[in-house]
């Protein structure tokens, strides 16, 4: 059995998609740039936020200044919506509650705002006593960079064999194999064919009840 879980967050733990995509093309109107249907940012979204606005401008578009104002107005639409699609996924609560039940270890690490990243777990898992909750912030850098993994780790001395990272795409893949950890690839979020496909996954789970049989198998 697995002592600890760290978690990603969008994609993972929480289906927030929709949301953001529409507020991405919010800001994006904003400066007149292209916007794009709900279902293709699933190919834009992963990595931080400068690298998902950079994907989302032309080429032509793409410098510091536009990508700077893309951001800081999606950050402040972002913030002040009602957020109505999102959501966990289906059975990731219960799933939460089971590993609290049995002692294991949960923290998330993901490149979403720390404080916006409180905020959702307050709302969504009120009663799940995550050991930390590592964000985007100027304290850590975003991942790939695994120095929140390794905190986490760190702070439940927890050996590494005995850790699991579950994340929904390529740069949680390379966050785990940064902190050299085992990873579970869920199918629920925005991976690719190559994600899937990716040597250095040893799990792909497609539901919560598979998932909770690679963590208590170990």
């Amino acid at each position: 059995m697995k002592k600890l879980c760290i978690f990603d967050f969008d994609g993972t733990l929480v289906n927030t998609i929709t949301d953001v995509a529409i507020c991405f093309n919010q800001a994006l109107k904003k400066f007149g740039f292209k916007e794009y249907p709900l279902n293709d940012y699933k190919d834009f979204v992963g990595g931080n936020l400068e690298t998902v606005v950079s994907r989302l401008l032309n080429k032509e578009d793409r410098n510091e200044e536009n990508i700077e104002n893309v951001k800081n107005a999606y950050y402040e639409i972002y913030n002040n919506s009602d957020k109505i699609n999102t959501r966990p996924y289906e059975n990731i609560l219960e799933l939460l509650e089971k590993l609290q039940e049995n002692k294991i270890n949960i923290g998330i690490n993901t490149n979403k705002k720390q404080k916006l990243t409180e905020s959702l777990c307050k709302k969504f898992f009120p009663n799940i006593e995550f050991i930390k909750i590592i964000g985007y912030s100027e304290e850590y850098p975003s991942k790939p960079d695994p120095s929140g993994v390794l905190d986490i780790i760190n702070l439940t001395k927890t050996s590494k064999e005995d850790t699991i990272y579950i994340g929904d795409g390529k740069t949680d893949i390379e966050t785990a194999k940064n902190a050299r950890i085992d990873v579970a690839l869920v199918t629920w979020g925005q991976n690719t064919e190559q994600d899937l496909k990716n040597e250095y996954v040893k799990y792909i789970v497609e539901d919560t009840k598979k998932l909770e049989n690679v963590i208590m198998k170990g």
